[in-house]
């Protein structure tokens, strides 16, 4: 089936499996959430917009579990507080971010070609790009979370859960037989350094 039949028809199932803006998945549901840091301290609204009336707030620098992200609002939660956030208020990184570099941090070593695998220990479909190759989204060269492992050799990559590198990303600089479980089957973007 061409790619862009099974991306229609991706596109018309989400459709049908969206929950409405005003559910709020189970706390504590790791399926359903990522994990993600603000970047500033101010009102929750309860819904994707200004226009919605306030649903709380939030400090700056606290870890929140994001539960799904609506064009540029992601709905949040913490143990107390739940509403919509607006994304640039959000660090997908592994530690909070002030600046606009939301994401792991330094060491990144620049070198050679970067090869991606479907399997673990290095075995399946092989995807392999040189620096400064950049997938801001997986599916369109339909690889969207299929990769187990990564040769990184001489060089690095930054890989994240969503495309346009959001959700939780990584720099991987030595190679990786296995993928953690945040990752594994689950990249959907790559910066290859």
């Amino acid at each position: 089936m061409p790619l862009f039949v099974r991306l229609a028809l991706g596109a018309l199932l989400a459709l049908f499996l969206v929950a409405p803006a005003d559910a709020v998945p189970p706390r504590g549901s790791a399926a359903w959430t990522s994990d993600g840091w603000t970047n500033f301290s101010g009102d929750l609204y309860a819904g994707p917009g200004l226009n919605y009336d306030a649903a709380g707030s939030v400090d700056a620098g606290i870890r929140v579990r994001v539960d799904r992200c609506s064009r540029r609002w992601c709905l949040i939660h913490t143990s107390h507080e739940h509403g919509w956030l607006r994304i640039e208020n959000l660090s997908f990184g592994q530690e909070p971010s002030t600046n606009w570099f939301h994401g792991p941090r330094f060491p990144i070593h620049f070198g050679g070609p970067v090869c991606f695998y479907s399997g673990a220990n290095f075995t399946g479909s092989e995807l392999c790009a040189s620096p400064g190759h950049v997938f801001d989204d997986l599916a369109l060269i339909d690889k969207d979370n299929t990769i187990s492992s990564i040769k990184v050799g001489d060089g690095s990559a930054l890989v994240c859960r969503d495309r346009d590198f959001r959700s939780w990303c990584q720099i991987i600089n030595k190679d990786m037989r296995h993928l953690d479980r945040l990752l594994s089957n689950s990249i959907s973007s790559i910066r290859v350094y």
